[in-house]
């Protein structure tokens, strides 16, 4: 078993630290573990199936130029923020788009204000104005990498100069006090951000295919054994009461040039429905009739009747995108799983999946362990009526397993 706590490891010392996005992944881990697979293959195929802010598949880009890297998610945000980090920006005419930028910032010219449904209440009038004068003049700059990477910075923008906790992914209003306090630097931290920030944004030559959509509808699409290595981190349940990534990314969605989002159409409906989408959310209403859920009837026996079909309901979502994994990967798959807690209950995810796998053709061969060292969500959620409190998981665990019938 290897060290993976890497407690010394900041973001702020790489790329991954340049956003904010939910619940990364700690990408000296992910890079450890690929190291020691790819470096024995010339060419891979590398899928993450839920790839966030794409910290596995930068990784893998950073350990060899021949990896071809395949990702899916159903966050917009999510894909933007990923395909900034792999393709870089241009270096040949960056300082010249920023200048653009800062031209346009400084000048007098009125333009008129980006407006939304509430956006009263999630930024100030100056705030807006700031953040409209930002939009506008990032829509101006033709060369595409780079205004995809203004994009990616001016999300961060968004986020600090707006309404919004800042304690928590989901979408609650800061109070009156707090909110008189944001002072409008917003066109200053944006144009420090970019100058600061764009030398991190080298482009990597690696094939790179990202689709916008619903996991299981991708890997649905795809031939048996694929990829060489799926790598990921997939939801550790609905979204909605684990890790809300959409409503954390509406506020930044919809300031955000449409015509540089890849959107299916839906994703403005309302500010959850990102996450009533994603996997073992509230619109994936399908009937439970896996077979593997013999896996976790010992657990939804002991969960209250009102959110054991939210469990149920989750738990045919991830089976379902356990065998797509299996079905489409040749070789190794790594997850990093935690361990969540329903009603009192402790669901052992990481023991189901190796159960899961098991049946379907792979074996475990390695497992690690990590605290997790900081965490937007407090140590305490809740507290049940007998007075026990409610914890929020506290130890990630990264499983590897090799395809039964494969060996190097």
């Amino acid at each position: 078993m290897r060290n993976i706590a890497y407690k010394d490891y900041k973001k702020s010392s790489d790329i991954h630290g340049t956003v904010l996005y939910p619940a990364v992944m700690v990408a000296p881990v992910q890079n450890d573990l690929l190291a020691d697979l790819i470096e024995q293959n010339k060419v891979i195929d590398i899928i993450d199936p839920f790839h966030g802010s794409g910290t596995a598949l930068y990784e893998a880009a950073k350990i060899s130029s021949s990896v071809n890297l395949y990702g899916s998610d159903i966050n917009p945000l999510a894909n933007l923020i990923t395909t900034v980090k792999l393709q870089g920006v241009d270096f040949s005419v960056i300082e010249e788009n920023i200048a653009l930028l800062d031209k346009y910032l400084h000048s007098d010219t009125d333009i008129a204000e980006h407006t939304f449904y509430n956006i009263e209440k999630w930024f100030k009038p100056n705030i807006i104005k700031s953040l409209s004068k930002i939009r506008n003049a990032i829509i101006q700059i033709e060369n595409d990498k780079n205004r995809l990477f203004f994009w990616y910075c001016m999300s961060d923008i968004i986020r600090k100069h707006s309404n919004t906790r800042s304690c928590t992914y989901k979408l609650y209003s800061k109070t009156e006090s707090d909110i008189s306090k944001i002072n409008d630097t917003s066109i200053k931290d944006f144009l420090d951000k970019v100058r600061r920030d764009y030398p991190r944004f080298v482009p990597l030559p690696n094939k790179l295919c990202l689709y916008k959509g619903d996991c299981l509808d991708y890997l649905h699409s795809k031939n048996n054994a694929t990829f060489d290595i799926c790598i990921t981190s997939p939801p550790y349940g609905d979204n909605a009461t684990t890790v809300t990534y959409g409503q954390f990314s509406m506020l930044p969605l919809i300031w955000i040039g449409e015509k540089d989002l890849a959107l299916e159409g839906w994703e403005f409906k309302n500010y959850s429905i990102i996450d009533s989408k994603s996997l073992g959310g509230c619109e994936n209403q399908a009937d439970v009739t896996d077979t593997n859920l013999v896996f976790v009837n010992w657990y939804l026996s002991r969960i209250s009747e009102d959110k054991r079909r939210k469990v149920t309901r989750f738990f045919n979502g991830y089976f379902e995108f356990l065998k797509e994994i299996c079905r489409t990967t040749k070789k190794f798959i790594i997850l990093t799983l935690g361990d969540r807690t329903v009603s009192g209950v402790k669901i052992n995810l990481t023991k189901i999946t190796e159960r899961v796998l098991g049946q379907l053709g792979f074996e475990l061969t390695e497992r690690a362990h990590r605290e997790i060292a900081s965490k937007r969500t407090p140590q305490v959620l809740a507290y049940q009526k007998d007075g026990t409190a409610i914890k929020s998981m506290t130890i990630e665990t990264v499983l590897v397993f090799e395809r039964k019938d494969y060996r190097l």
